[in-house]
C-alpha cells in the first residue's frame, strides 16, 4: 500500500479529541506519511449563539471564533510535529462537522481519516446521532474511530471480512498499521436459509449436514482469500465461526480484546452502501477498540 500523501485528524478540541489527534500522529509517523493536518469545524448553531452571547456582529463572533480555533490547532499540531517527528498543517471551516470533515478529505486526496469516538457533546450526539457515524456515512476514504487512549502501537488486530473487494481493502490497511502486531482474519458465515428450514422441521441430521457444507464453502472461500498474500509470504492467524455476522463479530471482540478491528464499509449486497452496512454500524456502537472502516478502491 502506497504512503498517504495527507491523514486529516478532525478534531473537536476536546480533551476526548486528544486521543484521536495523537493516535493519528502516530499513525503518520509509522505509515510515513507526507503531512499529518488537524482540522475543527465551527458548527453553524453554535455560532448564532454566540453571536447574542458575546455581543457582537456575526462577522465579528465568526472571525473571533476563527482566530481562537486557528491559534488552538496550531499549537496543538506543533507539539504532535515536534514529538513524532512528522509534518504538520491546520484547516478550520463553518458548516455541518461531517460534510466539512468529508469534503476537506476529498480536497487534500486525503489517504486516511481520523475521528473521535466521543466528542465534546455525547448527550447531544446521542439525539442528533454521532458524529463519527455520520462521517463513516459521507467519507470516500478510509475511516479510524479512535475510542481508546493511545498508550502504545497497536497490538492485537481484528479483520473481519466477507471477501468483497472492501474486505481486501481492509486486510491491505491491517498488515500496513500492524507493525508487530498479532492478525487474526475472521469470516462468521451463515448457512443459507437455515432458519427457515429450522422452522419447516428439516431432520436435524438433514441440517447439520447443511451446515456443515455451508462450513466448508466458508473454509475454502477464506484459503482462497488468503491465498494470495500467504504465497506472498504473509501469514494470519484464522477464525471461523457460525452465526449472525455482527453477532459473532461482538463475541469474537469480547474473547480477544483486540485494540483494533479492521473492517470494509460496504458488504457484498448493494443495500449495505445504502446504509452504510448494517454489521459496521453494530460493530462501531458495540465494541469498546478502535475502528478501521475502508472503502474499496
Amino acid at each position: 500500500m502506497e504512503k498517504p500523501a495527507h491523514i486529516l485528524v478532525a478534531t473537536d478540541l476536546s480533551s476526548h479529541a486528544g486521543r484521536a489527534e495523537t493516535r493519528a500522529a502516530m499513525l503518520a509517523q509509522s505509515l510515513g506519511a507526507g503531512e499529518l493536518i488537524l482540522m475543527h469545524v465551527v458548527p453553524r448553531l453554535p455560532l448564532e449563539a454566540f453571536t447574542g452571547i458575546l455581543e457582537r456582529t456575526p462577522l465579528e463572533t465568526e472571525q473571533k471564533l476563527l482566530d481562537a480555533a486557528y491559534a488552538e490547532l496550531k499549537a496543538r499540531a506543533h507539539r504532535l510535529g515536534a514529538k513524532h517527528g512528522i509534518a504538520t498543517g491546520t484547516a478550520v471551516r463553518i458548516g455541518r462537522p461531517h460534510v466539512e470533515i468529508a469534503e476537506e478529505a476529498e480536497a487534500l486526496d486525503a489517504g486516511l481519516v481520523v475521528v473521535g469516538g466521543y466528542g465534546a457533546h455525547l448527550v447531544r450526539e446521542l439525539f442528533l446521532g454521532a458524529t463519527a457515524e455520520k462521517i463513516l456515512r459521507k467519507s470516500r476514504r478510509p475511516v479510524l474511530v479512535v475510542k481508546e487512549e493511545p498508550l502504545s502501537p497497536y497490538k492485537r488486530l481484528l479483520v473481519p471480512v466477507d471477501f468483497s473487494a472492501s474486505s481486501g481493502h481492509a486486510l491491505d490497511w491491517a498488515q500496513a498499521v500492524a507493525g508487530k502486531a498479532e492478525v487474526t482474519v475472521a469470516h462468521v458465515y451463515e448457512a443459507p436459509y437455515e432458519s427457515t428450514l429450522r422452522y419447516a422441521s428439516v431432520e436435524e441430521k438433514v441440517l447439520e449436514g447443511y451446515q456443515a457444507a455451508a462450513r466448508e464453502q466458508a473454509q475454502d472461500a477464506l484459503r482462497a482469500f488468503l491465498g494470495p498474500r500467504r504465497a506472498a509470504g504473509t501469514d494470519f492467524l484464522q477464525r471461523l465461526l457460525h452465526g449472525h455476522p455482527a453477532a459473532g463479530i461482538r463475541e469474537l471482540a469480547e474473547e480477544m480484546r483486540p485494540d483494533l478491528i479492521v473492517m470494509g464499509k460496504h458488504g457484498q449486497s448493494e443495500m449495505e452502501e445504502l446504509l452504510l452496512g448494517s454489521v459496521t454500524k453494530h460493530v462501531l456502537f458495540e465494541t469498546h477498540c478502535d475502528l478501521l472502516v475502508a472503502m474499496a478502491k
